[in-house]
């Protein structure tokens, strides 16, 4: 099993063209490391969240690339604030996807088969989003951190969110939270 793959070999795997891969380096939407002679190299588990992130097949060589990183689903309209939520998950090591509130989520959580849930709410009782998380035996014991106004905490943990930080988030606070609400339950589901 390979621990790492040049551009080449990702941009096969990609099903893309080699500078397609460049660029995506460049832009820090793939992450890579440079050798001593200056070629650069993709690890596995990076070019394997990479594909989940944007909803790409993961090919047999790479599907157990991520057996051991836990899953982080963001649900949240779609747009930058979304976009910065997922970076910062990816960056602190968590599988992540993405999707819109509503029955997309569902569908997703379905899925996925997230560990935990990350929740940018647009009302103080989480929505329909929380409701049918809440509601639902499958989905009941997953956590949910709740990303929202400040003022609406104690309604958002009441609703069910495991925890909640509020606008703007400080670096790091979401992969601490999610972190947090993990430890107790290490348990993976099938």
């Amino acid at each position: 099993m390979r621990g790492f793959y040049t551009t080449h070999e990702a941009a096969r795997i990609l099903g893309v063209s080699l500078p397609t891969v460049v660029n995506w380096i460049k832009a820090r939407r793939l992450k890579a490391h440079r050798t001593p002679g200056g070629h650069r190299r993709i690890a596995r588990a990076e070019l394997a969240g990479f594909m989940i992130r944007q909803g790409m097949q993961l090919p047999g060589e790479l599907a157990d690339a991520l057996e051991e990183r836990r899953k982080a689903l963001v649900v949240a309209e779609g747009g930058p604030q979304r976009e910065g939520l997922v970076r910062q998950l990816a960056q602190a090591g968590l599988a992540v996807e993405q999707a819109s509130p509503g029955f997309a989520a569902g569908f997703a959580v379905a899925r996925f088969s997230p560990d935990v849930v990350v929740l940018q709410a647009a009302g103080p009782d989480g929505g329909e989003t929380l409701r049918g998380l809440r509601s639902d035996l499958e989905t009941a014991a997953i956590p949910v951190v709740g990303v929202a106004a400040v003022d609406w905490t104690e309604q958002l943990t009441a609703a069910g969110c495991a925890a909640v930080l509020g606008r703007p988030l400080t670096d790091g606070a979401l992969a601490d939270a999610v972190q947090a609400v993990l430890v107790p339950s290490r348990r993976k589901r099938g």
